[in-house]
């Protein structure tokens, strides 16, 4: 039987998806009757996206520029962000051209999921639209995929999957699984089979029964579940097949749940299917997981750790084999690991072993700034080639940090992120305003602290605190002076957008009025504020430096 991955738009274009490259390789292991393709339809996407831009069929304006000279701008910066390492990085280059390609994303990522929307609900759009997103999925239906598992991380993916979920259905016999973190984090995901998709367009009230478009749905990991599929397939009854959700005979059935407790049982990510040269980036950065889990798992507002059953580990032999393996496989030599984060002993033994075994490769990975990473071990990580390190800071009020369950301390991380930035790391700190409760000085804590810190915060994640189905927060909204939650109209059933009052601190009104106010100072802050959205350049960027701060940059477009 064939099977078809697919990782739908729209998500950064700078490196391949890890979940449907370990999907390909553990199906390819476990049979050879299973003909699986990976078929990543965002790079798709983004490469028809250009041509059009190019070629006229969509004409788009960026700043005070016509059509033809976006273009060719557009055009430019795809070229420059393909090689701007080359000859040592200049930082007010990359700040520019990187700008100009994120203000193309932001536009034709909105105007195209508008269209997607359309269309999806029976609404009219252009020929030519139509024509792109024809020729996005045309690649699937000449494979005639007897399965097709659509793999969705983020919200605004969704109108995608479903999109092309409704465009193989019309034209094939094939059936259609949803997987993927989003469904992992959901508290009942069950929803997507007996609640329609409501929405407003063109003051019409317009409603979708996602049921027509998918079959199956995989809400946790997918290895079992996908396999049990794929030697299924022809039966009506799917009952034995772990971590499913589907119907039959009009009622929702919820298979029990079963993991891989061994992730050593689990292969290396096989990335053959994809146009590796092809992605966004000067080097090409391949996505990669010691771990499934978080070890920490106690973060009040955070829900990432429901994608897994349980925190686990793989042995650090095998990760170092299977680092080997993708080394040599792809010729690369730069990676991200992306663990919900590396708690400090494990960090200690992979590096040590990375430094051993000689692996000469740079490394991003996630970590918490505890008192335990101290100048020794951030010495030992930097040898290792780890040259980026995303840190979850968070606020800079201890209150509040206790209050999240972070389990960190201010001084501490003050000191963590000095010691990084002086072993050679680039640090990425993430940070959250208005967690329910803060308030307006409380706000500007955790400016001082940035501002303190400057030097040695290279790059920042920044957002407004949401409230999340499942989370701590959301499940004892008294414990944190929540007073009401309300679900916003036309929010999607897959993921419901919840609005809150609160008792105490900045209520989401006043927090959003204070972020935009201050949200330029935001911008200035670090080495250039497109780091923060395109990582795996920052990884790029830190690997070619000799030191661990660098002034920041304001280019031609602002921050």
């Amino acid at each position: 039987m064939k099977c078809a991955i697919i990782t739908p738009p729209y998500i950064r274009p700078t490196s391949p998806p890890l979940g449907p490259a370990v999907l390909a390789s553990y199906l390819r292991n476990k049979s050879s009757l299973i003909q699986v393709r990976n078929f990543d339809l965002n790079l798709a996407y983004y490469s028809t996206a250009l041509k059009a831009v190019q070629d006229g069929v969509v004409g788009i304006r960026l700043y005070n520029w016509d059509e033809e000279t976006t273009a060719i701008r557009v055009r430019e910066a795809v070229e420059f962000l393909k090689s701007w390492d080359r000859g040592g990085p200049d930082l007010k280059l990359y700040h520019h051209w990187a700008t100009v390609f994120q203000s193309f994303e932001n536009i034709f990522n909105t105007f195209m999921s508008e269209m997607a929307q359309r269309w999806l609900f029976g609404l009219s759009i252009p020929d030519k639209i139509k024509g792109l997103f024809e020729e996005i999925v045309r690649p699937v239906l000449e494979f005639e995929p007897d399965l097709a598992g659509i793999s969705v991380l983020f919200d605004h993916q969704m109108v995608f999957a479903a999109l092309f979920a409704k465009m193989i259905r019309e034209r094939r016999l094939t059936k259609i699984v949803l997987g993927g973190a989003k469904f992992g984090v959901m508290v009942h995901p069950e929803r997507l089979f007996v609640e329609k998709w409501d929405c407003r367009i063109d003051k019409k009230e317009l409603s979708l029964d996602l049921t027509r478009l998918f079959d199956f749905l995989i809400p946790g990991e997918g290895e079992i579940a996908l396999h049990g599929l794929c030697e299924n397939i022809g039966s009506s009854d799917f009952s034995n097949v772990p971590n499913l959700i589907w119907q039959k005979d009009g009622d929702v059935r919820i298979n029990p749940v079963e993991m891989i407790s061994d992730l050593n049982q689990i292969p290396e990510p096989d990335f053959d299917d994809f146009d590796l040269k092809d992605y966004i980036n000067p080097v090409v950065v391949l996505p990669f997981l010691t771990s499934r889990g978080c070890p920490w798992a106690r973060c009040a507002f955070c829900t990432h750790h429901h994608t897994y059953l349980e925190f686990r580990t793989l042995e650090i032999d095998e990760c170092i084999r299977h680092i080997r393996a993708l080394k040599e496989r792809y010729q690369a030599e730069y990676f991200y690991f992306y663990d919900e984060m590396i708690p400090e002993d494990r960090f200690c033994e992979l590096a040590g072993r990375l430094i051993d075994e000689e692996m000469g490769i740079y490394y991003g990975a996630y970590a918490k700034p505890v008192s335990k990473f101290d100048g020794p071990l951030l010495k030992e990580i930097h040898r290792s080639g780890c040259r980026v390190i995303l840190w979850g800071v968070e606020s800079a009020s201890q209150r509040v940090l206790n209050l999240m369950r972070k389990g960190t301390n201010v001084k501490d991380m003050e000191k963590v992120l000095a010691e990084s930035g002086r072993a050679g790391i680039m640090n990425l700190a993430f940070i959250m305003f208005g967690f329910p409760t803060e308030t307006e000085e409380e706000f500007f804590l955790t400016f001082d602290f940035l501002d303190r810190n400057s030097a040695n915060i290279h790059a920042l994640s920044k957002g407004k605190f949401m409230l999340t189905h499942g989370s701590l927060i959301h499940r004892n909204p008294d414990k944190f002076s929540i007073t009401a939650i309300r679900e916003k109209p036309y929010g999607n059933t897959f993921d419901k957008v919840l609005d809150y009052d609160v008792s105490k601190g900045l209520d989401p009104d006043q927090l959003a009025k204070l972020y935009k106010e201050n949200l330029k100072r935001l911008q200035e802050m670090g080495l250039s504020s497109r780091f923060g959205s395109y990582r795996e350049n920052l990884l790029v960027y830190a690997a070619r430096q000799t030191t661990g701060s660098c002034p920041s940059i304001n280019g031609p477009f602002g921050a």
